[in-house]
């Protein structure tokens, strides 16, 4: 097959994924020499200046994320009219395929793969991102058993304006854009307002089908699926007949509550709550369900803050109908609400303290403290080793102390561990490396070998992450040594046309180089005849392989003069120049010598390919004259007779032999093989002359 390559730099290997809108291949990368992955946008969506749009926000998305659990994007580019993303290739399996294979996963790797996406996401969520489209098929899980997302083709900014318009936008093309129906949120399916809690219902979803081996809801259609997530409840995992403890039921069914304000708000909140399970505690928001008082009492006071938002003066003096009647009464109602809600905050204010905000978002954290009354909110930054960065890890005043109304409070909001720059270690010995960065207090590992043309083998050749790029105290540097130059084999280029060898030379990371042209018979031109170095032979990348290839013909020779040399002369001629005797046909020609050679076929100095064949005219002999044949009988039968004893046997029959034909490769002493006019025919009349034709019988 003809390799297909971007812009001269990424060739695309082999198809390794189908998207509702583009189809991944596996690829190579000529100018940096590594693996990718290369998304390229389907031919009927590439006219279609929207989807073109959102597969270019896709990548400029994912460009903006830097993220261990996330897939990172190198770059985009277009080609001939195909829109393409180039990311990087993770080596792995899908959860999709993992979960196929083994089913169920057991509770403690469900908690590993649903901490790092969390993480993933609050990445993402932090850059007002969200990603709509969490689904195993979308999450790689490498042999470390890292978790990498990918796949932000659905992805939709969250910010104010954005968010106002999802609601508008969610009529795309919903089998192309929508997403998984099996992994949805509801308001996704409906067509409301996205949030955070959205992504967050995909991995309850996901969560579900990793403890279990099933999803939750199923149905034999999308539409069906959908009708599920809408209106059936919420299905416990335990009823699949799978053991989970508590703490996960509560975690997932916190996970799958219709309402969005009614799941987790944040995957920091989500990470907290895994953290929790693991050790075996139960997350109290998870544990107050939808239904409980507490949380009744509160969407409440929400619906009671929402009817007094919408209650407006009337712009006219009103008529009293019953209907306005209703109005006013409703309106009164709405006011009484909001002055028992101010009253009772009032009263509540003279003993109000600092709530635990600890691990909840910046606006999670404000939107808590306006909700009792404090409108005052400083942020102060810091590092914190134990605490996720965006999150908040502390206040002044601190928890549980008396607040003064207008008092001011601080958020102290954690920045994540302290980063440090990793120092450069390439061309060190490995120990002596590993030591230095734990003394600067990095954790260390040993990566896998690399190829390298500028690093001595046995050195550290690269590290991850590279040197000067920041990581968080204590985060680990993997060093990756060199193992000397990449090693290529060589392949077999002999028989191939010079423009096919060239491109499995290139393919390989090898250049091909003529040596020489060499005209040879019964090949074609331009076939490779010889390589240096030889198959299978140890190359260095980019090095040369030097090959012979055929010319634009057969190889052809200069005819020899050979008229006026006796039969056995011109025979060694011939033999000399690399060319044999053809057809020998004798003559008799007057004046000449019996033996010599009169003329020859091709001439003198024409061209003829090695081994082929001149055919020669030598004279035979004076020829006596005409006899009248009125009485001569039917030519006699003189084949298998030498030469003379043939013309003795005809000249006692009255005839008389003119011309000796030899055949190509007849031997020394040859027997006739025919004559003409053949045996038993009577000659033309007033002619006895018989031609003898000798061979090989």
């Amino acid at each position: 097959m003809t390799d297909i390559i971007y812009n001269d730099r990424y060739r695309l290997d082999a198809k390794i994924g189908e998207g509702g809108m583009a189809i991944v291949y596996r690829g190579y990368d000529l100018l940096l020499r590594r693996q990718v992955a290369i998304k390229v946008l389907r031919p009927q969506f590439a006219k279609d200046a929207e989807f073109v749009a959102r597969f270019v926000f896709e990548a400029q998305a994912a460009a903006k994320l830097s993220h261990p659990n996330i897939v990172n994007t190198y770059d985009v580019g277009h080609v001939n009219g195909s829109h393409y993303i180039v990311e990087e290739y993770v080596p792995g399996e899908t959860l999709a395929a993992l979960i196929e294979r083994q089913g169920k996963l057991p509770e403690s790797t469900a908690v590993l793969y649903a901490r790092q996406i969390c993480a993933a996401l609050a990445a993402a969520h932090r850059q007002e991102l969200l990603h709509q489209d969490i689904k195993p098929s979308n999450i790689l899980i490498t042999r470390e058993d890292v978790v990498r997302i990918t796949d932000f083709g659905v992805a939709h900014a969250h910010g104010p304006d954005e968010l106002a318009r999802s609601a508008r936008s969610s009529g795309e093309r919903a089998d192309t854009l929508l997403g998984s129906a099996a992994y949805c949120s509801p308001e996704r399916l409906t067509g409301e307002g996205l949030s955070e809690a959205s992504d967050l219902y995909s991995v309850g979803v996901v969560l579900y089908e990793m403890l279990t081996g099933v999803r939750p809801f199923i149905g034999p259609s999308n539409e069906a699926i959908a009708a599920a997530h809408l209106s059936d409840p919420i299905p416990d995992p335990a009823s699949a007949g799978v053991e989970v403890s508590p703490a996960m039921q509560a975690i997932v069914r916190k996970l799958l509550q219709k309402l969005p304000g009614d799941r987790y708000q944040s995957a920091g909140e989500v990470l907290a709550a895994l953290r929790k399970a693991q050790r075996g505690e139960i997350d109290e928001a998870a544990a107050l369900g939808p239904g409980t008082a507490t949380e009744v009492l509160r969407r409440r006071a929400r619906d009671a803050a929402d009817a007094a938002a919408r209650v407006r003066l009337p712009d006219e003096p009103a008529r009293w109908r019953t209907g306005s009647a209703i109005g006013w009464a409703a309106g009164i109602v709405a006011a009484m609400v909001v002055i028992a809600l101010i009253v009772s905050q009032q009263a509540a204010s003279r003993s109000l303290r600092m709530p635990d905000l600890t691990g909840k978002s910046v606006a999670e954290a404000v939107a808590a403290l306006r909700t009792i009354g404090v409108d005052a909110v400083a942020i102060q930054q810091r590092t914190d080793d134990a605490v996720q960065g965006g999150l908040v890890d502390g206040s002044d005043p601190a928890v549980n102390v008396r607040l003064n109304p207008g008092q001011t409070v601080t958020l102290k909001v954690s920045s994540g561990p302290a980063l440090l720059d990793v120092p450069n270690v390439i061309g060190q010995d490995p120990r002596v490396a590993m030591q230095f960065l734990a003394a600067k207090g990095f954790g260390v590992r040993l990566g896998n070998s690399i190829s390298s043309t500028s690093v001595k083998q046995g050195l550290v050749a690269a590290s991850n992450p590279a040197p000067g790029a920041p990581v968080e105290k204590g985060g680990t540097v993997a060093l990756l040594v060199s193992k000397g130059p990449p090693i290529i084999a060589v392949p077999n280029v002999v028989s191939l046309t010079l423009d096919e060898a060239r491109k499995q030379l290139a393919s390989a990371g090898l250049k091909l180089q003529v040596n020489q042209t060499v005209d040879v018979p019964n090949i074609p031109a331009n076939t490779v005849l010889s390589q240096d170095p030889a198959e299978r032979s140890n190359a260095s990348p980019g090095s040369t392989v030097m090959v012979d290839v055929s010319g634009s013909g057969p190889a052809t020779l200069d005819v020899p003069s050979i008229v006026g040399m006796n039969i056995d002369d011109a025979r060694r001629a011939l033999a000399q120049a690399g060319l044999s005797a053809g057809i020998v046909t004798q003559a008799a020609v007057p004046n000449q010598t019996p033996g010599t050679v009169v003329s020859q076929i091709p001439g003198a100095y024409a061209k003829a390919p090695p081994g082929g064949a001149v055919d020669l005219i030598v004279v035979a002999g004076a020829a006596p004259a005409p006899q009248a044949s009125a009485a001569l009988g039917p030519v006699p039968d003189v084949t298998g007779m030498s030469v003379e004893l043939a013309k003795a046997a005809l000249e006692r029959a009255g005839y008389r032999v003119d011309r000796v034909t030899v055949l190509p490769g007849a031997a020394p002493n040859a027997k006739v093989v025919g004559t003409d006019p053949a045996p038993g025919v009577a000659p033309a009349a007033g002619s006895n002359v018989v031609n003898l034709v000798v061979g090989n019988k």
